[in-house]
């Protein structure tokens, strides 16, 4: 089945639950590979909307920065396991994207409030769903390079209860972390495999 035989009805959508995000309730179906159409799928759907993703490096003093904070995400899974600190992810620069402004101009502005840097542009690299299976989120992959000696040692708007510490991480060592699997979080990995494998060994 290409592309033009594909076809999607949303037969209905409400809203279950509307806090710090939303969560609707979905109603739709699709072609199906052996003709025809899907029975009613229903699925309960997160609504995050879009977000801006910003690596920043330094290949003068040879370091990627990133910063590290504790994430609701990752709370239940650090209890199940008995290990608090496993809920302080390290991850780039990001943040949701506000109404009228564009996915850059939401990157940049997340460099000044979560690494105490200001920035006039960025690289953009690539834009991707995290969690398709039950939430609608896009980010949209930036990079910068920068210079690290600028950047803020501890950052966060107090306003959102953000907690952040900013890390500068050897390249060879994030390398390494990268390909022992060490990170994970998925902006992570495909942040720090661009820098690696497309925008250094170019």
């Amino acid at each position: 089945m290409d592309n033009s035989m594909k076809q999607l009805c949303v037969l209905e959508q409400r809203n279950a639950f509307q806090g710090f995000f939303r969560i609707d309730v979905l109603r739709y179906q699709h072609s199906l590979y052996s003709g025809g159409m899907s029975v009613p799928i229903e699925r309960e759907l997160v609504g995050r909307g879009q977000a801006a993703v910003l690596l920043l490096f330094d290949c003068q003093a040879q370091v990627v920065i990133l910063i590290e904070q504790c994430r609701a995400g990752a709370l239940q899974h650090a209890q199940t396991i008995g290990n608090a600190a496993q809920a302080w992810l390290i991850e780039p620069i990001a943040g949701m994207i506000d109404d009228g402004e564009s996915a850059e101009q939401a990157a940049l502005r997340e460099a000044q409030e979560e690494a105490g840097i200001a920035l006039n542009s960025a690289q953009y690299i690539c834009q991707f769903y995290p969690s398709p299976g039950g939430s609608d989120e896009i980010l949209h992959l930036y990079a910068a390079e920068v210079d690290s000696s600028l950047v803020a040692e501890f950052a966060g708007l107090a306003a959102d209860v953000e907690d952040i510490r900013v890390l500068k991480i050897p390249f060879e060592e994030a390398k390494q972390k990268l390909l022992r699997g060490d990170f994970n979080v998925a902006s992570t990995l495909i942040a720090l495999q661009w820098l690696f494998f497309q925008k250094l060994s170019a």
